[in-house]
């Protein structure tokens, strides 16, 4: 899943060709790799995105389709995937019309500002990128309906980034917002999406802000996530997110949806990623007195579920956190040990000693889960 831009491919080829984009304003659009929250090799992959968010729809998919196959297992590795995936397919619906709307020269040109304007099946986009500093850069992309006025233009993306002229890292902050989007398109997307981002050849941190975005068909997504990776090492990414439990010790399970807290942290190690998530739930489905928790565990160069398990506690019993329902597998095939000692204590079936502590956890700040 990719990142933040088509647009610097687009420069890197009109670079080798000759053109005008010999400039500092090929730096102004980070790179796809610099913002997309990627924890296999295949999430930074921008051909994987050529197929209209073919990634996200497909996560999406994969999700619910687990639910059916098996609503007691918690699929907490294909779910990680389905919020890197949602972020990654919002980006680039806003952003794919770029990689076709500029050609090897901007329409308009100076020493302070670019500008590309073009029209794609139908609809007129305009992306201006103004210098702010020696490598400091605002940029926006505007779009109407090509039988509309000037006037009708709508911003759809703006961002603001700061690049190291050394390697096209650097930082910043970018916004999309999809119901201004779909208000000129009709696309099935809505809502705002925020990310603030750091990248260096030795890691990356990207802070996400979603509010009622919705890509899919899946609930619109409302939350503050933050993905840290280290190259060649692993990373991690905390979230809160509303899911529709179908496993909550009730027959049938209540209706609507769970405020879920999850974590997930991976390394990078000589098999492939040796994945880890751990998620925890008290309110909404769940019934009063009760927490829910759950965990997965996968490894692999293509990482597949090793271990998984899924709980509910009693928090009123004496001592608290009485095991009332309990489900677990484990795969150990395909690898040594379903989950990877260096995550610590795995969560147990018969009792609350080893759960993940999430209080310890500060899900509101902008500071990364360590990992592992």
């Amino acid at each position: 899943m990719k990142k933040i831009l088509f647009l610097a491919a687009v420069v890197v080829m009109a670079a080798a060709c000759g053109g005008p984009a010999q400039d500092d304003f090929a730096k102004a659009t980070p790179s796809f790799d610099a913002v997309a929250l990627d924890i296999s090799a295949a999430d930074a992959v921008p051909e994987n995105f050529e197929a209209t968010g073919a990634q996200s729809l497909s996560a999406a998919a994969d999700a619910a389709q687990a639910a059916v196959d098996d609503p007691c297992h918690p699929h907490l590795f294909v779910r990680t995937h389905a919020v890197v995936a949602a972020t990654n397919g919002s980006i680039w619906r806003v952003l794919r019309p770029i990689r076709r709307i500029i050609p090897f020269s901007p329409r308009r040109r100076d020493g302070g500002t670019h500008v590309w304007e073009r029209v794609v099946d139908g609809f007129d986009y305009k992306y201006s990128i103004m210098k702010t500093g020696d490598h400091s850069f605002t940029a926006t992309l505007q779009v109407k309906k090509v039988a509309d006025p000037d006037t009708s233009f709508v911003t759809v993306y703006d961002a603001s980034v700061q690049r190291d002229p050394s390697n096209h890292d650097g930082s910043g902050t970018a916004t999309l917002d999809l119901d201004k989007l779909a208000s000129v398109t009709s696309d099935d997307v809505s809502g705002q999406l925020t990310l603030d981002f750091n990248a260096t050849p030795a890691e990356k941190k990207v802070l996400v802000t979603m509010a009622n975005l919705k890509v899919n068909s899946d609930l619109p997504r409302n939350g503050h996530y933050v993905f840290f990776k280290q190259t060649g090492k692993g990373g991690s990414l905390k979230f809160i997110d509303d899911m529709t439990l179908r496993c909550t010790g009730q027959t049938p399970p209540a209706s609507g949806t769970t405020p879920v807290t999850a974590v997930a942290r991976w390394i990078v190690a000589s098999d492939g990623v040796h994945f880890r998530a751990d998620a925890g739930a008290v309110g909404g489905q769940i019934p009063p007195e009760r927490k829910w928790e759950a965990v997965t565990c996968a490894q692999g160069h293509d990482p597949r579920e090793t271990y998984w398990m899924i709980k509910l506690e009693d928090t009123s019993s004496t001592p608290p956190g009485a095991t009332v329902f309990a489900r677990s597998a484990q795969n150990t095939v395909a690898t040594a040990a379903a989950c990877d000692p260096v995550f610590k204590a795995v969560p147990s079936v018969d009792g609350p000693d080893t759960d993940y502590d999430f209080a310890s956890v500060n899900f509101t700040s902008d500071d990364p889960l360590p990992f592992p």
